[in-house]
């Protein structure tokens, strides 16, 4: 932690107390608002062994703690609890704390680990802390505006499955036989005395690259990250009726900590954003009078990021504004296609695909044709994940709906098959895609193939393309090496290509690369044929994978011309800070890809 922070997170600590303070110079201030309620009297409920009240929830008192790594005095006044769901075997322990006050949420958890590792690219396979809130409890499985997901490791490298980092501020300290960790989640909702939250705590235990188990509150499943049913829930209670908020300096310092932790290469005046941190710490060390001062620098900092410009070579990652998780009034439908497919004994499977029609595609009188996109999943999921089925609004769908209403894109048709069945492989999927998915789809749909033969197929391919995750990133890979010929974009995400047998780009990333660039050169295609646009998170296992295999390819710059400004190049890897192997981020790699395809 910089001097200056400290001098801050000491000073300009939120003030909650029964009298507005007059603040003085931010290096003179102490935190007597919050440190004061420690005396004061506080009815308490009643709970069990576990630290939980009659209903089986956590229960959070009024109080704001500085968020600095070490526990204060103030901390005495909440609740200890004892998680329950521990994984088998282990020998960690957890104890969790909760407060609140007027804008957040604040956690204290202190775990026994006498070994920590973060020696899995993973974060939650790392000795972490993850945070999972819905503010309105409402317990749909799907992550809504109102859900976060947050995760800390013991070094206090912040990540965000779901939710915005601007809102989560931490520290953590390494203390003898484990860490101990302060959390601050910023509400977006108006807390008071009273009011419940979903919440589940989580502590995840590592060895080396592996995570050994959990220690959870309230989840003995271990699937809160994918379902917010699964949370317990967290009461607020003690808040003093005159009590009155004062200063707020966490969302500049976590916007601080973000605009430092930019990548200088990416920007083509990162020198804007560098300046303007440098007059956010001179502010704050300096003299603070009111809240608003903050705020106009917050807006000050983030209209500096905001004018950043990539570099020529560089796709910059930008997060999903929460506009486009919103239902759009103009929503595509969902239809379901069945089909057979060769399988590998000769007979043939039944199998499934859905397809995502765009708003209006009924229309009368509307003869337009489409684009299409195939997008694939990853292993162990199928054709539903993505769109769920007729009738439902999974994020991907709101998201594709909003871009299409807010102009971004034209109108396209998305289909989601799967490579299980048939062929039953994610390398050959190319095949069925070839010889079954793309005539029985396109010629099913207004597109721009009419009668589905190899030809023809071959004349619209640059009105066709293909991306998927994961599993489904090793499917992209193959099929650019054979299906060129039928598809023009590509979109592999985070998935490396596995064509170098008993390899993969990761180890083998110049022979890899080198089979790349000689089905381009067999094919006859200039760099203008085929589009490769790659994306993942530095926190997400393929990452170290794809790495190499990105960096070879750059090498044979007449094959793959290295741009984010698909009008130079045609070839990209984004990199998302913070992103994990999950598709809460591959949505958000989709949503920034998805204006480069078909610019023909």
């Amino acid at each position: 932690m910089t001097r200056v922070n400290r001098i801050v997170l000491r000073g300009l600590t939120l003030i909650l107390s029964v009298t507005l303070l007059v603040l003085p110079h931010t290096s003179c201030l102490q935190a007597s608002g919050s440190q004061s309620e420690v005396g004061q009297e506080l009815e308490r409920v009643s709970v069990d062994e576990y630290g939980l009240d009659t209903n089986g929830r956590m229960v959070a008192y009024y109080g704001s703690p500085v968020i600095d790594g070490e526990v204060d005095e103030i901390w005495n006044k909440a609740v200890v609890v004892t998680p329950k769901h521990i994984t088998s075997g282990m020998k960690t322990t957890a104890q969790f704390r909760a407060l609140w006050d007027d804008r957040a949420l604040y956690f204290l958890a202190e775990v026994k680990d006498d070994q920590l590792s973060d020696g899995s690219v993973n974060t939650y396979e790392q000795d972490s802390f993850e945070v999972f809130l819905d503010e309105s409890n409402n317990k749909t499985k799907e992550y809504g505006l109102d859900d976060v997901h947050y995760r800390v490791n013991f070094k206090n490298l912040r990540t965000a499955d779901n939710g915005d980092l601007e809102r989560f501020y931490t520290k953590a300290k390494i203390v003898e036989g484990g860490y101990i960790i302060e959390a601050r989640v910023a509400l977006q909702s108006v807390p008071f005395n009273g009011k419940v939250l979903g919440v589940e705590l989580q502590v995840n235990e590592a060895k080396g690259s592996t995570r050994l188990g959990t220690i959870n509150v309230f989840d003995a499943t271990g699937t809160a990250w994918e379902n917010t049913a699964r949370f317990g829930e967290i009461i607020l209670l003690g808040r003093p009726d005159d009590a009155v908020a004062g200063v707020d300096p966490y969302q500049l310092l976590a916007l601080i900590d973000i605009a430092k932790d930019l990548d200088p290469s990416l920007y083509a005046n990162y020198e804007v954003a560098a300046d303007a941190v440098k007059a956010a710490e001179a502010f704050l060390a300096g003299h603070v009078d009111n809240q608003q001062q903050i705020d106009d620098q917050v807006a000050a900092l983030k209209a500096a990021m905001d004018q950043l410009k990539p570099s020529a070579n560089e796709k910059v990652f930008y997060p999903l504004p929460s506009k486009y998780k919103l239902l759009s009034s103009q929503q595509g439908t969902i239809e379901v296609v069945h089909y057979q497919a060769p399988n590998r004994s000769g007979g043939m499977d039944n199998k499934k695909l859905l397809v995502y029609l765009p708003y209006g595609y009924y229309d009368e009188g509307n003869d337009r044709k489409y684009n299409v996109l195939y997008l694939m999943h990853g292993g162990g999921e199928n054709e539903n994940l993505l769109f769920g089925g007729p009738g439902q609004n999974t994020e991907l769908k709101r998201i594709i709906d909003n871009m299409i209403a807010f102009g971004d894109i034209e109108p396209l048709i998305v289909v989601t098959p799967t490579f299980y069945g048939g062929v039953n492989d994610a390398g050959d999927f190319h095949k069925e895609l070839v010889d079954v998915v793309i005539p029985l789809v396109e010629t099913k749909y207004r597109t721009h193939l009419a009668n589905g033969d190899r030809e023809e197929m071959k004349a619209t391919r640059s009105h066709r393309a293909f991306g998927g995750f994961s599993m489904g990133g090793l499917s992209t890979w193959y099929t650019f090496i054979f299906a060129l010929d039928y598809v023009k974009y590509f979109m592999p995400l985070s998935g490396d290509c596995w064509i170098i047998p008993t390899s993969a780009g990761a180890n083998r990333a110049r022979l890899t690369a080198e089979y790349l660039q000689n089905v381009v050169k067999a094919g006859g295609y200039e760099p203008t044929d085929y589009y490769l646009l790659c994306a993942t998170g530095d926190q997400d296992i393929a990452y170290g994978n794809m790495l190499p295999q990105i960096n070879a390819m750059k090498q044979l710059k007449d094959t793959f011309i290295y741009s984010g400004d698909v009008s130079q190049g045609n070839f990209y890897f984004m990199v998302a800070k913070g992103g994990t192997h999950w598709w809460g981020w591959v949505n958000q790699y989709i949503w920034n890809i998805l204006p480069d395809l078909f610019r023909d």
